[in-house]
């Protein structure tokens, strides 16, 4: 990477995997209202729908968009890690492909190509009502859960990472995205180096539209959505050999969603009493 001339402002990296439709209006929102220096690189993990298909008729490749068809589904991280190696761009924009962007957002592309910060960059996120999705999570670490009970200012958040962009040289010092994450919390743990290392995070005014589960609910029903999501955030914590927090934040974050978001909440029990279950037998 280090070989790679940098030729544009910015890489708009999208990750795609049977999004139907959501892929070309993701596109077509792109090179409608986005203007200046930036190419589009969408790397498919082996969709089994028309997706991908149907963009290649629409949109050739061309100097502002590369379309890599992948043999196999990577997953998530590895998929953007794999088409960082192909872009160009002095910033990375990861979007994902159920994101519709506006002209909003050329103001955020002219001032971060000027800043001299480094850093990484998070766009607000409404749906499709324009109401504000939320895209700021406490990071599930104890001492994290106990500094926001003591109201201290050092608290580390994870965002939504549909959106999200960064200095190349940021994504370098962060080895890119984790891979050891095939889906679904690899946005917290790419949250979580970035506070370690003291990266700045900063909030855009922009708001862009995010449609939500745009390739699982192709893939999975809502328990199998839920087992998935439940396996990586274990993942989380074994990977730092910090199984037993689990056992302590996921039954606080249960406890949340019941009262906030009681339709959720017998998925989620039932999910989290089948990972104990499967690690006790």
């Amino acid at each position: 990477m280090e070989n790679l001339k940098l030729e544009t402002d910015f890489s708009i990296i999208i990750v795609n995997f049977n999004s139907g439709e959501l892929l070309k209006n993701c596109l077509d929102s792109i090179f409608h209202h986005i203007h200046g220096s930036y190419q589009v690189i969408v790397y498919d993990n082996a969709s089994s729908d028309d997706s991908f298909l149907h963009v290649q008729n629409i949109y050739p490749d061309s100097l502002s968009l590369t379309l890599i068809n992948g043999d196999q589904n990577l997953g998530f991280s590895k998929a953007n890690n794999k088409a960082v190696e192909q872009s160009c761009g002095r910033f990375l924009h990861f979007l994902n492909p159920d994101v519709i962007v506006n002209s909003e957002l050329n103001k955020d592309y002219q001032r971060i190509s000027r800043t001299s910060n480094q850093g990484i960059w998070v766009t607000s996120l409404v749906d499709q009502e324009g109401r504000l999705l939320k895209n700021k999570h406490l990071i599930p670490r104890l001492k994290n859960f106990i500094n926001r009970l003591a109201n201290r200012n050092d608290l580390a958040y994870w965002n939504t990472g549909a959106s999200v962009l960064m200095n190349r040289s940021i994504f370098d010092q962060l080895g890119g995205w984790s891979e050891d994450t095939f889906m679904y919390a690899e946005d917290m743990e790419l949250f979580y180096q970035a506070y370690l290392r003291n990266i700045k995070v900063h909030y855009l005014d922009t708001r862009v539209i995010h449609i939500g589960k745009g390739s699982s609910k192709h893939k999975w029903n809502e328990r199998e959505r839920a087992q998935v999501i439940e396996r990586s955030f274990l993942q989380f914590f074994t990977r730092r050999g910090a199984a037993w927090e689990y056992y302590i934040i996921r039954p606080i974050l249960l406890l949340y969603i019941l009262v906030n978001e009681p339709h959720r909440f017998g998925l989620q029990l039932s999910v989290f009493f089948q990972h104990c279950f499967k690690r006790t037998k």
